[in-house]
Protein backbone atom coordinates (compact mmCIF):
# COMPACT_ATOMS: atom_id res chain seq x y z
CA UNK A 1 0.00 0.00 0.00
CA UNK A 2 1.40 3.15 -1.48
CA UNK A 3 1.31 6.32 1.37
CA UNK A 4 1.77 10.11 1.13
CA UNK A 5 2.48 11.54 -2.44
CA UNK A 6 2.64 7.88 -4.31
CA UNK A 7 -0.71 7.48 -3.37
CA UNK A 8 -2.10 11.23 -4.87
CA UNK A 9 -1.22 10.52 -8.38
CA UNK A 10 -3.16 13.49 -10.82
CA UNK A 11 -5.80 11.41 -11.74
CA UNK A 12 -6.57 9.52 -8.55
CA UNK A 13 -5.97 13.57 -6.78
CA UNK A 14 -8.93 14.68 -9.72
CA UNK A 15 -11.21 12.24 -9.06
CA UNK A 16 -10.93 11.95 -5.29
CA UNK A 17 -11.55 15.86 -4.86
CA UNK A 18 -14.67 15.25 -6.73
CA UNK A 19 -16.00 12.75 -4.36
CA UNK A 20 -15.31 14.48 -1.91
CA UNK A 21 -16.74 17.57 -2.78
CA UNK A 22 -19.89 16.05 -3.17
CA UNK A 23 -19.81 14.82 0.11
CA UNK A 24 -19.42 17.72 1.31
CA UNK A 25 -22.67 19.16 -0.92
CA UNK A 26 -24.43 15.92 0.64
CA UNK A 27 -23.57 17.18 4.16
CA UNK A 28 -25.01 20.56 3.65
CA UNK A 29 -27.72 18.62 2.47
CA UNK A 30 -28.09 17.37 5.62
CA UNK A 31 -28.17 20.65 7.31
CA UNK A 32 -31.22 21.68 5.33
CA UNK A 33 -32.49 18.07 6.12
CA UNK A 34 -31.98 18.38 9.68
CA UNK A 35 -33.03 22.01 10.60
CA UNK A 36 -36.93 21.34 9.74
CA UNK A 37 -37.07 17.90 11.49
CA UNK A 38 -35.39 19.88 15.10
CA UNK A 39 -38.10 22.88 14.40
CA UNK A 40 -40.81 20.13 13.46
CA UNK A 41 -41.84 17.28 15.71
CA UNK A 42 -38.68 15.41 14.74
CA UNK A 43 -36.52 17.06 17.25
CA UNK A 44 -34.08 13.96 18.04
CA UNK A 45 -33.97 12.27 14.64
CA UNK A 46 -33.16 15.95 13.26
CA UNK A 47 -30.55 16.29 16.20
CA UNK A 48 -28.79 13.22 15.01
CA UNK A 49 -29.06 13.97 10.88
CA UNK A 50 -27.37 17.92 11.75
CA UNK A 51 -24.52 15.43 13.91
CA UNK A 52 -24.21 13.18 11.14
CA UNK A 53 -23.63 16.46 8.96
CA UNK A 54 -21.30 18.07 11.54
CA UNK A 55 -19.02 15.06 11.45
CA UNK A 56 -19.22 13.97 7.53
CA UNK A 57 -18.60 17.32 6.24
CA UNK A 58 -15.70 18.35 8.80
CA UNK A 59 -14.08 14.43 7.89
CA UNK A 60 -14.71 15.33 4.10
CA UNK A 61 -13.07 19.38 4.33
CA UNK A 62 -10.03 17.94 6.23
CA UNK A 63 -9.58 15.16 3.77
CA UNK A 64 -9.55 17.57 1.11
CA UNK A 65 -7.48 19.90 2.79
CA UNK A 66 -5.02 17.04 3.28
CA UNK A 67 -5.20 16.41 -0.55
CA UNK A 68 -4.55 19.93 -1.44
CA UNK A 69 -1.02 20.18 0.77
CA UNK A 70 -0.52 16.33 -0.64
CA UNK A 71 -0.27 15.85 3.24
CA UNK A 72 1.48 12.17 4.17
CA UNK A 73 -1.82 11.73 5.86
CA UNK A 74 -4.13 12.08 3.07
CA UNK A 75 -4.65 8.18 2.61
CA UNK A 76 -5.51 7.39 6.30
CA UNK A 77 -7.96 10.56 6.24
CA UNK A 78 -10.02 9.41 2.42
CA UNK A 79 -10.23 5.83 4.32
CA UNK A 80 -11.60 7.96 7.61
CA UNK A 81 -13.73 9.81 5.70
CA UNK A 82 -15.29 6.82 3.68
CA UNK A 83 -16.34 4.97 6.80
CA UNK A 84 -17.24 7.57 8.31
CA UNK A 85 -20.03 8.41 5.25
CA UNK A 86 -20.76 4.95 5.14
CA UNK A 87 -21.58 3.92 8.68
CA UNK A 88 -23.21 6.77 10.07
CA UNK A 89 -25.50 7.03 6.72
CA UNK A 90 -26.88 4.02 7.86
CA UNK A 91 -28.72 6.03 10.16
CA UNK A 92 -29.95 8.22 7.21
CA UNK A 93 -31.44 5.32 4.90
CA UNK A 94 -35.49 6.41 6.07
CA UNK A 95 -34.11 9.82 4.43
CA UNK A 96 -33.83 9.46 0.84
CA UNK A 97 -30.05 11.32 1.00
CA UNK A 98 -28.96 8.64 3.34
CA UNK A 99 -28.58 6.08 0.16
CA UNK A 100 -26.82 8.18 -1.57
CA UNK A 101 -24.18 9.04 1.14
CA UNK A 102 -23.66 5.48 1.82
CA UNK A 103 -22.78 5.24 -1.62
CA UNK A 104 -20.11 8.31 -1.69
CA UNK A 105 -18.82 6.67 1.54
CA UNK A 106 -18.24 3.19 -0.69
CA UNK A 107 -17.16 5.13 -3.50
CA UNK A 108 -14.49 7.00 -1.64
CA UNK A 109 -13.41 3.71 0.12
CA UNK A 110 -13.07 1.56 -3.62
CA UNK A 111 -10.98 4.67 -5.10
CA UNK A 112 -8.67 5.19 -2.34
CA UNK A 113 -8.13 1.44 -2.32
CA UNK A 114 -8.14 0.92 -5.77
CA UNK A 115 -4.43 0.05 -7.66
CA UNK A 116 -3.44 3.27 -9.89
CA UNK A 117 -4.11 2.26 -13.55
CA UNK A 118 -1.08 1.92 -15.78
CA UNK A 119 -0.62 4.63 -18.85
CA UNK A 120 -3.76 4.42 -21.44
Amino acid sequence: MTEGPEFLTDDRTKVLRRLLFVIVGFAVVLVLVGVPLVAGDYEVYGAIVLAIAVVVGAAALATLRAIRGRSPAARRLCIATGVLTAALSVLLVPVWIGLLTVVAGIGLLVITFAPERGPR
